[in-house]
């Protein structure tokens, strides 16, 4: 203990623990602030630093055949556990490279492979998240993160959630003690510090909205992510009608309230190359995506010939397309090497699941292969039609169709979730919804209300410092017996429904922990 109270004092003593007031990322001012990235300045405090690490992990017991840190701060101090102790490194990129291998892992190893994670800091847990996810794509297993300094800010719960398993060499409350005992701060200075982290337990974001452009690796997703943000809109239109004349006139109503319009071309009795020309222009203008529902689901060949030639040229105006892989990955081949035939970025989502009863797609084994192809042509392959969130990996959109506040369903077998269901039950990021706009008095409105409904219910928190929950977190996660909701009732389009979810929804938290 003498010698990490010795090595805390030193990272005091060279700026790593900074105590002020510090505007975050996030916008919020902190009392501390933590930068670790100054010990490659101090061989000896780095070297402290992994021989610390290091006496975690070999305490863990935790099989290891790799390391693996966490760019790009944890990556020296993974170097010199690595030669010190013998033990073989990877090393994840950022982004892959776009030539050579383009590989996203460097390094030697084999699937299956257990690799561990290092880390300087954890907040949310969010980058030994991505790390591991990319890791987990390779093959390789991962469950177990070392981290040299955990700031109790919910990290630990959030990695559990992801199936990993935190290893600390210190915790922020251990480093506060240390320093005032041997008068480097006030108790005042660490109680604000503790009120600080108390008071703002983090979350991890559920929408990709509030996705970094770091994690973006192809254009049609760097755009999609734009005009969500942007627009602050993760409502699709599914344009379900037979005229493209009124899907251009709708498109011009309801356009600015959306971030992508689906189509079917084939449905339409007055397409023409003049008109969906307009349509593209229209989109351009009021920033939303084409898509084209064409459920791609035949021989690569056959696909490539549907997507470049005949009447509707999809690949022309289409930013994204709908495919089946039941024929397997040659499709996906067939239409990213037809994509290359036009110079604007194009992409596509995979159908998982679909909203119709009785759904043969609906099955473990098929949505596993649909998931593995994802990850296989992840340059082309931008999310998934699902009813329910398939992969961790942030990189994917889930799309849910079948969105209506009137969630019974009609009588050729759809069946209807609400905007609520979709997001907060299955781990929707975008909500489809069609019928619900396309029949409703005023379209526009109708629209409008989606759009602020499935932003409301991705909210995280406001501008001016309220940070939202979940009822499960909560009632499970901070042992609340009382929600007590505001705004999420208020600001809803049916303030009678969304009370009785959250009655509903409390209750039956509550009664699952206290076995009532």
């Amino acid at each position: 203990m003498a010698d990490l109270d010795q090595l805390i004092l030193k990272l005091f003593d060279i700026e790593a623990f900074k105590f002020g007031a510090f505007k975050l990322k996030s916008g919020l001012q902190s009392p501390i602030y933590i930068d670790l990235r100054v010990i490659i300045s101090y061989p000896d405090v780095l070297r402290s630093v992994a021989v610390h690490m290091n006496g975690i992990l070999q305490n863990s017991n935790v099989r290891v055949n790799e390391i693996c840190g966490v760019p790009y701060t944890a990556l020296p101090i993974a170097s010199i556990i690595c030669a010190d102790y013998n033990r073989p490194m990877l090393i994840r990129r950022r982004e892959a490279k776009d030539y050579g291998t383009k590989k996203i892992i460097e390094g030697k190893f084999h699937s299956n492979d257990r690799c561990i994670i290092i880390e300087d800091i954890v907040t949310t847990g969010s980058s030994v998240i991505e790390t591991a996810d990319d890791l987990r794509t390779e093959g390789l297993q991962v469950t177990d993160a070392i981290v040299f300094v955990d700031r109790e800010q919910n990290g630990e719960k959030n990695l559990q959630e992801k199936n990993i398993r935190l290893h600390r060499v210190l915790k922020i409350s251990e480093v506060l003690d240390c320093l005032v005992r041997h008068g480097k701060i006030t108790e005042e200075v660490s109680k604000d510090v503790r009120e600080f982290i108390h008071g703002n337990q983090m979350q991890l974001p559920t929408l990709k909205i509030e996705i970094e452009d770091k994690n973006i690796t192809m254009p049609i997703r760097q755009r999609f992510q734009t005009i969500m943000k942007e627009k602050k809109s993760n409502l699709c239109l599914s344009a379900d009608l037979t005229s493209l004349d009124g899907i251009i006139e709708l498109s011009k109503q309801i356009g600015s309230k959306i971030c992508m319009l689906k189509i079917h071309c084939d449905i339409l009795t007055d397409f023409s190359m003049d008109k969906i020309q307009q349509l593209k222009d229209i989109s351009r203008e009021l920033n939303f995506l084409l898509l084209e529902d064409r459920k791609f689901a035949d021989i690569g060949n056959t696909v490539a010939i549907q997507y470049t030639k005949g009447v509707f040229r999809i690949v022309e105006w289409a930013d994204l397309v709908t495919v089946h892989v039941l024929p397997g990955e040659g499709i996906i081949q067939a239409l990213e090497q037809a994509a290359k035939t036009v110079n604007e970025p194009r992409g596509c989502l995979l159908i998982a699941q679909m909203s119709s009863k009785g759904a043969l797609t609906n099955n473990e084994d098929y949505v596993k292969g649909v998931v593995t192809c994802a990850e296989k042509y992840s340059d082309f392959v931008i999310g998934f039609i699902s009813q329910s969130r398939l992969t961790t990996n942030d990189k994917y959109l889930h799309c849910t169709p079948g969105v209506h506040l009137n969630n019974t369903g009609d009588q050729l077998g759809q069946q209807y979730v609400t905007p609520r269901q979709a997001i907060d039950g299955r781990g929707a990021d975008i909500l489809i919804v069609g019928r619900a706009i396309l029949d409703s008095i005023n379209r526009v409105k109708t629209a409008e209300e989606y759009q602020q409904e499935g932003v409301h219910l991705n909210n995280t928190g406001d501008q001016l410092g309220q940070q939202y929950v979940t009822p499960r977190q909560a009632i499970d996660g901070r042992g609340a017996d009382i929600l007590i909701v505001g705004r999420a009732i208020l600001d809803s389009i049916n303030r009678v429904k969304t009370a009785e979810e959250y009655q509903q929804e409390g209750y039956r938290v509550y009664e699952e922990l206290h076995k009532i």
